[in-house]
């Protein structure tokens, strides 16, 4: 009888063993989810910022994002060696990938995409890959071809369950994923409540109907440009920050999924391109917490094919026809 009470008692803290250990592997999952949806979300609103009113495909972002990351870096380094860390070192770089980022867009609105926009085929998406590779290159030159790695931000982790499996959360990645909620929260509402939002929303119904009511829709292509570089810098910022390092080529990729992103949510809404990056997070740790990482990405871009076959809109996608940029 003591045997057996010994051994009912073992495999109840055996069961209960489990069953912590699972749920905080599974709590950590959620908030791994969480913070990479925060990048995917943002860099997907980039994406769809530019779709939403050109109609085109651009497939630069994740070089942009790049060209944000890389900014970040620099920026960091720097306040290292001034002696800052913390959200003293964070913001600065943030501000920097930001503002770099959206200096490229507006270059690239102006000097790449301004003269063909109103062209007809695939002319927007091939110059796209052109400055991809452009500013690829230029990244291989001022990095020497060598990945950069940052020191953490953060010395310790917030601790959120104890256990067989202990769950904690870093400071950067909460800090990067508050700053990104606000700043797409703030588009939203400048979009819904500003008369700047109200002209963004004009020209992606109808730009010559817009044009023809007085909308000056060049002035509205540009700060879109910029406005979505600036998103982009902060996914750059996000990845520089979260995985302490970035590389000149990982903004194929990059570019890849925010367009996958903005495909699953529905193209051109913003709404979708959040939705959509939350998804993609999701589908990405999960199959990763189950199976093989190394079949992650085919099994993403199955699931794109699937998707475009079955519904082509997206979640929050409608299907609608308008008129072409002019």
């Amino acid at each position: 009888m003591i045997q057996f009470a010994f051994a009912a008692k073992l495999w109840r803290g055996q069961i209960v063993d489990t069953l912590s250990g699972n749920t905080g592997y599974w709590l950590q999952q959620a908030a791994n989810a969480t913070f990479l949806a925060s990048i995917y979300a943002v860099l997907a609103t980039a994406y769809a910022l530019l779709q939403g009113i050109t109609n085109r495909i651009v497939l630069s972002f994740g070089d942009i994002a790049t060209i944000g990351a890389f900014a970040a870096v620099s920026v960091s380094v720097w306040g290292f060696l001034a002696g800052r860390e913390g959200l003293m070192a964070l913001l600065p770089a943030v501000i920097a990938a930001m503002v770099a980022s959206a200096v490229v867009g507006r270059l690239a609105h102006g000097l790449v995409f301004k003269p063909i926009l109103a062209a007809s085929g695939q002319a927007v998406m091939i110059a796209s890959i052109g400055l991809s590779i452009a500013l690829q290159e230029i990244m291989r030159l001022h990095s020497g071809g060598r990945d950069l790695w940052l020191p953490p931000f953060f010395g310790s982790s917030l601790p959120v369950l104890d256990g067989v499996f202990p769950v904690q959360l870093g400071y950067t990645a909460l800090a990067m994923a508050m700053l990104s909620v606000l700043a797409l929260a703030g588009l939203h509402l400048l979009i819904r409540l500003t008369r700047a939002g109200r002209l963004w929303r004009a020209v992606s119904e109808n730009p010559r109907l817009a044009a023809l009511s007085g909308v000056n829709t060049d002035a509205v292509f540009r700060w879109s440009f910029i406005g979505a570089g600036g998103f982009a810098g902060l996914a750059g910022a996000s990845i520089a920050a979260n995985y302490g390092g970035v590389s000149f080529v990982m903004g194929l990729v990059l570019g890849f999924k925010a367009m996958f992103a903005a495909i699953i949510g529905g193209f051109g809404t913003l709404g979708g391109a959040i939705a959509g990056g939350i998804v993609l997070a999701v589908l990405e740790v999960g199959w990763v917490s189950l199976f093989p990482a190394a079949y992650r990405d085919a099994f993403i871009f199955g699931l794109i094919i699937l998707v475009l076959i079955l519904k082509p809109e997206g979640l929050l996608g409608h299907v609608a026809q308008r008129n072409d940029v002019p």
